[in-house]
């Protein structure tokens, strides 16, 4: 009796132990994405209120995180979307519902580019709540950073520290890297301040300057920061 019970305990073990193994993989890490969205001038307007369309839909579905629309400071033709779901199933689902693709559909004759999609993977720094980006006020800053590859162990450390020591900045509010997949040699600083002298004293920074120097002959192309606003804050 005691064997049977023994192998009984064994067997719900393994099952309970597969099970949790299972979810964990589904799951999976948060799914960070940057879209890049550029408009016809003449539709900057109406595009933007398509794009506010779409954040409507992405708050109602299943496992967003965060979903804002920004405008470009001086271009207010660009646009950018900066979401973070659960996983990158929640993400996928939503991508491929009716509602998304006809929200899509709308934005097709509206664009002088095709949608620049750029998922991506969160490698260190912290993104904080929406609450907090809820002033007009504030800058949201998306820096795409192309790396050699045969330079990427070097830069990436650089990237790195560079990171936690914004993080200290004053005004900074989120200051985050993430890589982008399948492209591991491109990065995209996340960025938000709580205005434009913040962000004006950060680029300033002695820590800054070092930054952009040590990295400049690792780069594959130039250094591409652009400033936001946040849409219908």
């Amino acid at each position: 009796m005691f064997v049977k019970r023994l192998v009984f305990a064994f067997l719900l073990l393994a099952a309970l132990s597969s099970f949790v193994g299972t979810a964990v993989a589904q799951s999976g890490p948060q799914q960070f994405v940057v879209v890049y969205v550029e408009f016809k001038p003449a539709n900057a307007r109406d595009g933007g209120d398509v794009l506010q369309q779409l954040e409507a839909r992405a708050e109602d579905s299943a496992g967003v995180i965060r979903f804002d629309v920004l405008q470009q400071t001086d271009r207010p033709n660009f646009f950018a979307l900066f979401e973070v779901w659960s996983n990158a199933q929640t993400f996928e689902d939503f991508q491929n519902s009716s509602e998304t693709q006809a929200i899509l559909t709308q934005l097709t004759p509206l664009l002088e580019a095709p949608l620049d999609q750029r998922p991506g993977n969160l490698l260190t720094g912290t993104v904080n709540p929406r609450s907090r980006h809820a002033q007009a006020r504030q800058i949201f800053v998306i820096t795409h950073v192309d790396v050699d590859p045969q330079f990427v162990p070097q830069a990436q450390p650089l990237l790195n520290t560079f990171v936690a020591d914004s993080l200290n900045d004053p005004g900074v509010q989120t200051f985050a890297l993430l890589s982008q997949t399948p492209t591991a040699n491109h990065f995209q600083l996340i960025e938000t301040f709580e205005d434009l002298d913040a962000f004006d004293d950060h680029v300033s920074e002695q820590h800054t300057v070092d930054f952009r120097t040590a990295t400049a002959s690792f780069l594959g192309a130039p250094y591409d920061e652009r400033l936001y606003q946040f849409v219908g804050r």
